[in-house]
């Protein structure tokens, strides 16, 4: 099983900008920076051209699990809530794995 990551785009400092020369790269190869809200907060992140059907998905499902979580007993905040979800993504990459070998 590939997954495939979705990653926060974070500017560089500005003494770690180095300057090169304008060469674009083709179009369809940068990827795509979206604004995404999770749990009331905005995130950029940089996704793969092609990829935002598939983030999209990630991001209704991520949605979904927060709100059958949140009002769990015992699940009070915010980090306990993502605590629970990525202890249970985690739980179900085990099970994916010990089937497929």
């Amino acid at each position: 099983m590939h997954l495939r990551k979705f990653r926060p785009v974070d500017p560089p400092p500005a003494e770690a900008v180095v300057k090169k020369p304008a060469v674009k790269p083709a179009a369809s190869t940068k990827p795509k920076q979206l604004t995404i809200s999770v749990l009331g907060r905005v995130l950029k992140v940089s996704c793969p051209v092609g990829e935002e059907q598939r983030l999209q998905a990630a991001i209704d499902e991520l949605e979904q699990r927060v709100a059958s979580t949140k009002f769990k007993p015992g699940v009070h905040m915010n980090e306990d809530v993502l605590l629970m979800i990525a202890l249970n993504l985690c739980n179900e990459l085990v099970e994916v794995k010990k089937k497929a070998e």
